[in-house]
């Protein structure tokens, strides 16, 4: 077994190029430049430049957004509406507009759907809907007055009982443009009817009337 042993083999330090081999402690500093290049993040990051954008982002003021909450008053079940109504431009906040706003939408809202299952008549929202808004409801409203004739459990389930509002949640996204979403049921039916309006001239005009 003792021939299987060479004691003769030098070691493997013994072996390695001392050439190839340098001393940790005497690394050589010629090759590091006096200047580190630049990655770019001191542009971005410039305290002395006006024009820096992030920075100004940085230190803009957050400011919430005006808001006006109030009520409507029902005259079918005589509860009180809450509403909240949001203006998203900085014009100046107008506590009558927002009510009248809240108001709209909501009157709108239940019209429209009283329409679509046949219980109001078309002409009696065509001064505030847009011609081609009044189309599509008078054909939306056809095809579900048919299929009440046809089905009469979903008459007494749509077409029967009244309408009830208990939630306005409006944006008035410019000077002449204003989003509701109005929150009600009929019976145990549950509705959201979203609704669009355009300020043209001194009249809203609903482009939108949407519900689900």
């Amino acid at each position: 077994m003792d021939d299987l042993f060479n004691d003769d083999v030098p070691p493997p330090d013994s072996q390695s190029n001392p050439e190839q081999e340098t001393d940790n402690d005497e690394v050589s500093h010629d090759d590091v430049p006096d200047k580190i290049p630049s990655s770019g993040l001191d542009t971005i990051l410039d305290f002395n430049e006006e024009d820096n954008r992030l920075l100004e982002q940085l230190k803009r003021e957050k400011r919430s957004l005006s808001s006006y909450d109030g009520f409507l008053e029902s005259e079918l079940s005589h509860r009180r509406i809450p509403y909240h109504i949001i203006r998203i431009d900085n014009t100046p906040w107008d506590v009558g507009q927002a009510h009248y706003l809240a108001l709209l939408g909501a009157r709108l809202s239940c019209d429209v759907i009283d329409i679509f299952r046949g219980r109001r008549k078309p002409a009696h929202v065509e001064r505030i809907l847009t011609e081609d808004c009044m189309r599509r409801l008078k054909t939306a409203s056809g095809l579900l007055i048919n299929h009440m004739k046809e089905d009469i459990r979903l008459h007494a389930r749509f077409g029967l009982l009244p309408i009830n509002v208990f939630m306005v949640s409006g944006w008035l996204v410019s000077p002449t443009k204003f989003e509701c979403t109005a929150l009600l049921n009929i019976g145990e039916l549950r509705l959201s009817c979203n609704t669009t309006f355009v300020l043209k001239g001194s009249v809203w005009k609903c482009t939108v009337a949407d519900f689900g």
